[in-house]
């Protein structure tokens, strides 16, 4: 196949043509190579965005493989940047250095040996370009007359690049960076100069392959999802090999499937998703042959697969085996523009060493994946699918997982009903990620739901729970609480098992919960005795129950955690339950990184008293059942008319028939309606499975993506007549409600 030589593939960092920038830049490198005695030395230039920095250029040297390829251009923890923003040399010593891998332990791949790192910036009084930057490994004393020869240098190549950019001259940094080699110190006048004059190296050199490796590598070890292995493989793969796109595809079960595309349009991966390894085409010949096979022309691949459906869209394009562990697992596709040239020696050996790593990297991504979807699974198919719809009480509740491993932890909630009439709410969490704690989770909410059922109260709950962890021979501990509420009192019975307490804010935002008594985690001693205690919840109070993975206490401590989402229960105890349940884990969706599950139920008290204006209906429609729009409509018109309510008919049906055909459309799971009538207002609730929420989406030019969005063009008509709306997830999916305003008499 014909792939790129200097003209096809522009991007590759010792074929592309030397710009008048490049010289200018491999000038300034040789002129600091000729006077330093340095292991590295770089030309860092802005991306397109300016945001970034990104290694132009660099001098050939044993080391070059392991300098940054770029960073934010405002990351103090580096050099360059640092230059870059203050517009000063900036020194990093070897002790500086140091301290800055304990702060930023990620900076140890790119810095495992002691050096000392000099960085100037290249950059005029009208313009900013980039930085130089050189290291010294080991790090030596180094006099200021060298230091101050690396700010001329970097003063007088700003100078030349501020002409060139008037000139029109690009000076946006490439893709990967140039090697060029190094020049002899001393010599003659008229070496010397030539030395400098010299363009770039014009073939790959060891350190332009060992580079491209090295980089390939950095970002596959940070490789999590399968996401991640495509766009290691887009920017360090492709793009340096002139290529336009790529597709991933992995061999499962007789089939091949496409895990990732960059580039290839929808109807391209459509034909090859799903193709029978069976089938001879290049994508499965390549597999079962175990060999490159390259096209240089659309026609050729014709000629060669004449009975093959032809794809309309198709160039050049190289099929690559995806390796892994001795076997092919999958199979790599690169598209180029034509034409194309084919690969050279050096690039293939290259080439299919970086594609042995992509096809590791995506076999422990797409396990980590499935993984991780099945335990996300487990978990949530324990938890209620819904909560009660209750006249004297209105409840919701959050669960947000981990991040940091696939394992998900065992915390759980639930809303139990009692003989007498009244509600048992539940939180727990279970020790540890694993499986084996979701497993724990799943028999100790069972149990718990089989004690309280009985009619047992909070404390003998807990003691039987006690001992019944001690029997499934476990190591794992539990905290629990139990509260349970009569709902014709307002009285609510608590007992803790090594449990954050509940907070519970009454209508005016006061804290009633006071000290509570709290005995030990459950599964540390078999025959603990468990107290509880009794708290009067007025109308109107809110009870908060939760597990500490929603408190901020490895930055501020239990207790500030705990005063700080009672805070906010309290300043906004009278918003709508949902938009108050996402207030309290708003920081918490914020951290980036979540050691630990969170679970979060929210109960508003609504008090006892049969009122005219706390009236509410229910109803369910079946998965994927659309025709059952329909019966929604009939049930409003009735319902409507019932309560003597009829001119909020249209809207009402309106509204709600686009919420419900959303939800059926999208979640695979029965679609609850809920409708709550208050002195002003109807809430009207929908709940479904999928944890998504709704996006409204504005109609654009393209037919091709207003015809993907019309499932959220109908929220566009709720946000325009609903008095209020919104949607969060709860249980096992979402809620999403809607208000609409009672006309006044």
């Amino acid at each position: 196949m014909d792939s790129p030589s200097s003209a096809a593939r522009t991007e590759w960092p010792t074929g592309r043509v030397a710009t008048s920038r490049d010289r200018a830049i491999a000038a300034a490198l040789r002129r600091l190579n000729r006077r330093f005695d340095f292991s590295t030395c770089t030309a860092y230039l802005l991306t397109d965005d300016a945001q970034a920095l990104a290694a132009a250029m660099m001098v050939d040297t044993s080391l070059s493989f392991t300098v940054p390829s770029g960073m934010a251009a405002d990351d103090a923890n580096f050099s360059a940047a640092q230059a870059h923003q203050s517009g000063k040399l900036v020194l990093f010593q070897n002790a500086d250095l140091r301290e800055l891998t304990r702060r930023v332990p990620a900076l140890f791949l790119t810095n495992p040996y002691p050096m000392m790192v000099a960085s100037a910036p290249v950059r005029t009084s009208h313009r900013r370009f980039g930085a130089l930057s050189v290291r010294w490994v080991p790090p030596r004393p180094v006099a200021d007359e060298v230091l101050d020869h690396l700010r001329t240098v970097a003063e007088e190549l700003a100078a030349e690049l501020q002409g060139l950019a008037r000139q029109g001259v690009s000076m946006t940094a490439p893709e990967l960076p140039l090697f060029i080699s190094a020049v002899s110190r001393g010599g003659a006048p008229a070496a010397e100069r030539a030395d400098l004059d010299a363009p770039p190296a014009p073939k790959p050199t060891s350190s332009t392959f060992l580079y491209q490796l090295q980089r390939l590598a950095a970002e596959l070890t940070a490789a999590v999802h399968i996401q991640d292995v495509l766009a290691a493989a887009h920017t360090q793969v492709v793009r340096p090999f002139g290529g336009r796109a790529v597709m991933l595809c992995l061999a499962e079960q007789g089939r091949l499937h496409v895990v990732g595309a960059a580039g290839f349009s929808r109807q391209s991966v459509h034909r090859v998703e799903g193709t029978l390894l069976s089938r001879p085409t290049p994508e499965t010949d390549t597999i079962r042959k175990i060999e490159i096979r390259s096209f240089a022309s659309a026609q050729a691949l014709r000629e060669a697969y004449p009975d093959d459906e032809a794809d309309p869209e198709a160039q050049a394009r190289a099929y690559l085996p995806l390796v892994s562990h001795g076997r092919a697992t999958g199979c790599c596709v690169l598209e180029f523009p034509e034409p194309a040239s084919p690969f050279v020696p050096e690039e293939l050996a290259v080439l299919t060493i970086m594609l042995e790593q992509v096809g590791l990297s995506l076999e422990r991504a797409r396990s980590y994946e499935l993984e991780h979807a099945l335990t996300q699974t487990l978990q949530r198919s324990l938890l209620p699918r819904s909560l009660p719809h209750l006249t004297e009480a209105v409840a919701t509740a959050r669960y947000l997982p981990a991040t940091e491993r696939a394992e998900v932890g065992g915390d759980w909630y639930d809303i139990v009903p009692l003989p007498g009439g009244g509600i048992g709410l539940v939180i727990g969490d279970v020790e540890g990620h694993s499986l084996e704690a979701v497993a724990v989770m799943g028999q100790l909410r069972s149990s718990v739901r089989a004690y309280a059922t009985e009619g047992h109260d909070p404390a003998t709950v807990l003691e039987r729970s006690n001992r019944l962890l001690a029997g499934l021979d476990t190591e794992l501990y539990v905290t629990c609480c139990c509260v349970w509420l009569d709902l014709s009192t307002g009285t609510a019975a608590i007992a803790t098992a090594g449990h954050p307490s509940p907070l519970i804010v009454d209508a005016q935002g006061r804290n009633v919960t006071g000290p509570l008594p709290a005995g030990p985690p459950l599964g540390v001693e078999t025959r603990t005795r468990y107290e509880q205690s009794e708290v009067l919840v007025e109308t109107g109070s809110v009870l908060a129950l939760f597990t500490d993975g929603l408190l901020d206490g490895r930055l501020l401590g239990s207790d500030a955690a705990m005063e700080k989402l009672g805070r906010v229960l309290s300043d906004h105890c009278g918003d709508n339950l949902e938009v108050l349940a996402d207030r309290l884990v708003a920081d918490r969706r914020a951290w980036h990184v979540l050691a630990d599950d969170a679970a979060l139920l929210l109960l508003r008290y609504e008090g006892a008293e049969t009122c005219g204006h706390r009236r509410m209906a229910s109803m369910s429609v079946q998965r994927h059942h659309l025709q059952g729009v329909a019966r929604v409509r009939e049930f409003l018109r009735d319902l409507l008319s019932e309560w003597d309510m009829a001119p909020l008919q249209e809207t009402m049906e309106l509204l709600t028939s686009e919420v419900v055909t959303n939800a059926l459309i999208h979640a695979d799971s029965e679609v609850e309606l809920r409708l709550r009538e208050y002195p002003d207002r109807i809430r009207v609730e929908v709940r479904d499975s999928d944890p998504h929420p709704p996006v409204p989406t504005a109609i654009v030019a393209d037919e091709e993506i207003n015809q993907e969005a019309e499932s959220g063009r109908g929220l566009l008509i709720v946000d325009a007549l609903a008095g209020d709306w919104g949607s969060s997830p709860a249980g096992r999916g979402k809620t999403t409600w809607f208000d609409v305003t009672i006309p006044a008499a």
